[in-house]
């Protein structure tokens, strides 16, 4: 699954130096209703389909007025998106185009209750298992009725299935007592629909709850106009699954997209190593990328193929001399040049590209 984090050009740096993202407390994210709408909206989902109430006004309010203790890091399923480079991003910043199998582990930073020279900087892999969500647009009062009754039904068959496994694992251990599922299942939906208003973000989420954490996890707090918003650095081990690095944009995009080019290939970098088959599946995104290769590039294109599985070679190198025999062949139509050199691939492997939206700030 591929999926885009916007952000400045600073942030991707710590990102690939540090292998960490902050995760932010749902309370403080863009939308001033971000949780409210969510527990609102499922509370009345989840009643109506049952016939009955699982889901009290006074359990609502409750849940309301308690602190909220899930920490999201938002991605989208759109790449080149103008409202993401405006509201996250800004002038000539960057999309990070991750690459997620499910199979990622995360680490944050444990409270051991010390502070000052006592405090140790330890991190702990997280036992829980993870993974990236789907968000559901749905607030009801703003929807026509035939709309929201498609998300609505698509939020509930989600929650049937996830308590259905629950009931299977509980039949397992001997205990078949659900009665508090959907209940819980109810909070733990909750980050995972925004009021639909926000549906161009297209939005997939990783949400940690330190409710439900099985360690006390450190909370930082970084000052956003005045405002102090908590926050969970989480790491992702072997570093996050970047395979391309968009530059917005912005009247300096080329000298940014030159200076991310550098910094690929210098830097040192907390990034996954990929072997020759993994870096010749980046020649091929590569490629698609740049459109449809003539015959006579996809010729020089299987000649090379072989030499990504011999062992000792540098793939970087091996690239760079299979694009300028691409790059020479006087029978390649300019236009195939020029979507060739607009983007580049790196010693990491990592695609660096440039938006298609002109310059808008």
């Amino acid at each position: 699954m591929d999926l885009y984090y916007y952000t400045n050009v600073e942030t991707m740096r710590c990102i690939l130096q540090n292998a960490n993202i902050y995760a932010t407390n749902l309370r403080y994210m863009n939308d001033a209703e971000e949780y409210a709408n969510g527990v609102s909206e499922l509370r009345e989902i989840f009643n109506e389909n049952q016939r009955q109430v699982l889901i009290t006004e006074a359990m609502l309010q409750g849940v309301l007025d308690n602190e909220v203790t899930s920490y999201s890091i938002s991605f989208s399923e759109a790449g080149d998106l103008l409202s993401q480079w405006s509201m996250y991003a800004g002038e000539s910043g960057v999309s990070l185009r991750m690459r997620f199998t499910g199979k990622e582990k995360y680490s944050v930073y444990l409270d051991n209750g010390k502070t000052g020279a006592e405090e140790r900087q330890e991190r702990s892999e997280l036992k829980e298992k993870l993974q990236v969500k789907k968000v559901y647009y749905c607030t009801k009062s703003a929807m026509e009725e035939a709309k929201y009754r498609v998300v609505a039904d698509e939020i509930w068959n989600a929650a049937t299935k996830e308590t259905e496994s629950k009931l299977a694992d509980g039949r397992n251990a001997g205990q078949t007592d659900i009665a508090d599922e959907y209940p819980a299942l109810w909070k733990r939906m909750a980050p995972f629909v925004k009021r639909v208003e926000f549906k161009a973000e297209a939005e997939q989420r990783l949400v940690f709850n330190t409710a439900e954490l099985k360690q006390a996890v450190r909370i930082d707090y970084r000052n956003s106009r005045n405002v102090l918003k908590p926050y969970l650095d989480i790491e992702c081990k072997n570093g996050w699954p970047i395979c391309e690095i968009m530059v917005g944009p912005g009247f300096n995009q080329d000298v940014v997209f030159q200076s991310i080019l550098h910094f690929l290939n210098h830097a040192r970098l907390k990034a996954p190593v990929l072997n020759g088959r993994q870096y010749r599946r980046q020649c091929e995104d590569y490629f698609k990328l740049c459109g449809e290769l003539p015959e006579d590039l996809r010729d020089i294109w299987k000649a090379f193929v072989p030499r990504f599985n011999q062992k000792g070679v540098d793939y970087y190198r091996l690239f760079l001399a299979l694009r300028n025999d691409m790059l020479k062949d006087t029978a390649v139509d300019k236009n195939v040049k020029e979507q060739l050199r607009r983007r580049e691939l790196t010693k990491t492997g990592i695609i660096l590209s440039r938006s298609r939206i002109p310059y808008i700030f």
